[in-house]
């Protein structure tokens, strides 16, 4: 059965799993209406940006939910996309793929403390930790978390193209505790030393970050990103078109913040707005990843299955005769062993017919065994139209056929001699001469000794004249 197995499962082509032949967004190549769709979206962020920077210090109304609301958004969009990255990581064990969520944890992690530092957010007046210059300095470090990650990945994948992590453990364990020590760090520089950070807000004007060159810096430090990440694979592959695209966003976003130069301008919020897209985009991609990995996986299944069920069908049909498409006796024996189990499950009776053909060398000898393989194929043929749908019919070799049956304990004798009656029936007006014996066995003890006592009956019959059970 094993060798049986194998010869098909070597013959028959594998189906490939439609997930690792794709492989996960980091290496599963770009379609080119997804890089369309990047490049037009890109393209009409900085149109639009480029179009409102000279009304980007008009300044808008205070929304009060404004803030809260972008500011939890962003802060859920990083945390999901750092555990959907962490899982990717997992599966496919990628050493950037670490660096990538280690760096969305770490600016999420920014971000609430962001939100804490923010005047007004927890307390009336005031604010929960920090000084007037800690919502401007965390501003600028949540922005680096996804700047420096990026460029990590690109240069681990640019120096060492689909790293693994031999030491999963190890490996998170090192990543971890680093942007742990960098989070904690960053806190503490602007909440510890709040007093001696250069100031760049004064009451809602942050100009500083562009006259002190900090923001015009992290619009290089974004510049130098992209080009690294167009560097590692020119953006043919799902991940770096998408991650680009988020970096654009927080060109874009950086810009029109400059340009405002304080808060509640129209800069400001627009900042605000491309700042909430850059997050999203690595965490819709990863969304869209999750159902991608279903419906192939749920694809894979169907299609396994069907191969599994074809190649069944094609062993079972190996275990069958080949002249008379009957199970052969491996077949057979498994079929019959099970009908014998349940009539006992069910105390039912059990019953074997052992049918030997008479008269059949004598039409080899005459007609050819071209026509005696024409007339076992009859012979099976009239065997099938005699039993039942649950009766378990089988060939033995040469014109030794078989046939087990489950009925009534009562009526177990009186339906196999029935049967048996009506197969000698058929068999004999085949015509040519042809014959049968039918040697019947009740016991349900096993199927060999059933068989055994089946064929002595069979014997017995042709010693009395044949042609009968």
């Amino acid at each position: 059965m094993t060798l049986l197995a194998r010869r098909f499962t070597d013959s028959t082509p594998i189906i490939p799993n439609a997930i690792d032949a794709d492989g996960s967004p980091a290496t599963r190549p770009a379609t080119r209406r997804q890089r369309r769709v990047a490049g037009y979206a890109a393209v009409f962020l900085t149109l639009i940006t480029l179009l409102l920077f000279p009304f980007a210090t008009q300044q808008l109304p205070k929304f009060q939910a404004f803030f809260p609301i972008y500011q939890t958004a962003v802060t859920g969009t990083y945390l999901i996309t750092a555990y959907l990255m962490f899982s990717q990581y997992r599966a496919t064990q990628s050493q950037s793929l670490l660096y990538l969520s280690a760096g969305m944890l770490y600016t999420a992690g920014v971000l609430i403390v962001q939100m804490m530092a923010a005047p007004g957010a927890f307390v009336e007046k005031g604010q929960l930790i920090g000084g007037t210059q800690s919502l401007t300095y965390l501003w600028f470090f949540w922005h680096l978390g996804p700047i420096v990650s990026t460029m990590v990945y690109a240069w681990t994948e640019y120096r060492q193209p689909g790293a693994k992590s031999l030491d999963r453990a190890g490996a998170v364990g090192r990543v971890g505790s680093i942007t742990l020590l960098l989070f904690v760090a960053s806190v503490v520089l602007v909440t510890g030393f709040k007093e001696a950070l250069p100031v760049m807000d004064v009451n809602g004007n942050y100009s500083g970050i562009t006259t002190s060159g900090t923001a015009p810096a992290m619009e290089v430090m974004l510049l130098v990103a992209l080009g690294m990440l167009w560097r590692v694979g020119r953006f043919r592959n799902v991940l770096h078109i998408w991650l680009g695209l988020a970096l654009v966003a927080l060109l874009c976003d950086n810009a029109i913040t400059m340009m405002g130069a304080s808060r509640l301008s129209l800069g400001w919020y627009m900042g605000r707005v491309n700042a909430l897209i850059s997050s999203a985009v690595m965490m819709c991609i990863y969304l869209q990843e999750i159902k991608f990995s279903y419906l192939h996986a749920t694809d894979d299944v169907t299609r396994l299955s069907l191969a599994n069920a074809g190649l069944a069908v094609r062993v079972d049909e190996a275990r069958r005769d080949i002249l008379t498409k009957l199970p052969s006796r491996e077949l057979f024996m498994e079929r019959a062993e099970a009908l014998r189990l349940a009539s006992i499950a069910s105390h039912t009776g059990f019953a074997t017919l052992f049918i030997d053909l008479d008269g059949f060398k004598s039409i080899n000898d005459t007609f050819g065994h071209e026509h005696g393989d024409v007339i076992l194929i009859r012979v099976a043929e009239a065997i099938r139209s005699v039993l039942r749908e649950a009766d378990v019919p089988g060939r033995l070799g040469g014109d030794e056929f078989v046939a087990c049956l489950a009925a009534p304990a009562n009526m177990s004798l009186v339906i196999a001699s029935k049967i048996a009656e009506r197969v000698v029936d058929k068999i004999g007006k085949l015509g040519d001469g042809i014959g049968a014996s039918v040697g019947i066995s009740i016991s349900a003890a096993s199927v060999e000794i059933a068989l055994h006592e089946a064929d002595e009956a069979m014997y017995a019959c042709k010693k009395q004249g044949k042609n009968r059970f």
